[in-house]
Formats: C-alpha cells, structure tokens, sequence
C-alpha cells in the first residue's frame, strides 16, 4: 500500500463554550487539513491514474466540495450553545452562514466531523487513513478511523 497526501486550507469561527479560558469567546482560525489516503497503485494501462493511488486533483475536488466550500468564512456553533444559536437566530435575516452541529467545535471534533464528510465520498479500494487538522501552526489533532494512534 502507499499513502498519499492533499493539504486544503479554509477560514472559520467558532468557541468552545465552557473553556476556562479565552477560547470561550467567538473567535476564527485559518484551519488547514491534511487528508491521508492509502491504497494500492493504479496498474491499468493507458488509465489517466495509471501509477496513481488517487489523481490528486479528484481528491482535492472532494475535500474542496465536501470541507471547504461547506465550512470557509462560517461559524461551526454547538447546537447545544444558547448564547451563539439565539444570536444568530435573532438575525437569520441576515442569511449568514452557521454550521449548527450536536458537539463542541474543538480541533478534535472537528477532524472527525471531517472524516464522516468524506469517508462515503472515497472510491473503492482506498482508505482514509489520517485527517490532520490545524487550528493554530503550531497545534493540531489528528483523527485515524481505525482508532490507533501513533
């Protein structure tokens, strides 16, 4: 098997409601996921993904459709957080985009909400092995679907 790799990057709020500290306010990040596929290499010959696990760009069109166009320059709000679902309530006029999801929107909820998004979008015969999401340059949280961690 081989492993490959695509990197997208999208702008987002969010807050963590009970933190004891500043990360209880609203606030955004420039989150950057790195995706990890592994599988085996297209042998097929005159295939246009011959010697490929996966053609990068298809899989950059999937994170890119899946990810990025559903969450860049939105909120992910715990549905659970009053204070933030009755605000943006009160000017739904506004046609703001809120991504209301049932937990707190930390880095590591978030990397599994990112795999649930895409694993039914992978082809047959590759596997997700890591999603890596960076909510700071210096601080990520890696989800690996098959529970191990390295």
């Amino acid at each position: 098997m081989i492993e490959i790799t695509k990197i997208i990057e999208w702008d987002m709020g969010h807050r963590v409601p009970n933190h004891r500290s500043k990360c209880r306010n609203l606030h955004g990040h420039r989150y950057r996921m790195e995706m990890t596929i592994s599988g085996k290499i297209i042998d097929k010959p005159g295939d246009s993904s011959e010697g490929m696990v996966l053609d990068f760009g298809d899989l950059k069109s999937t994170m890119m459709m899946k990810i990025h166009d559903t969450l860049d320059h939105g909120c992910m709000i715990y549905d659970q957080d009053l204070l933030l679902t009755g605000f943006f309530e009160s000017c739904a006029h506004e046609n703001l985009r809120v991504i209301k999801v049932p937990f707190i929107p930390t880095a590591e909820n978030i990397a599994e909400w990112c795999f649930e998004q895409l694993c039914n979008s992978i082809p047959a015969g590759v596997k997700i092995v890591n999603i890596r999401l960076y909510e700071t340059p210096n601080s990520w949280a890696d989800y690996k679907p098959d529970g191990s961690i390295d």
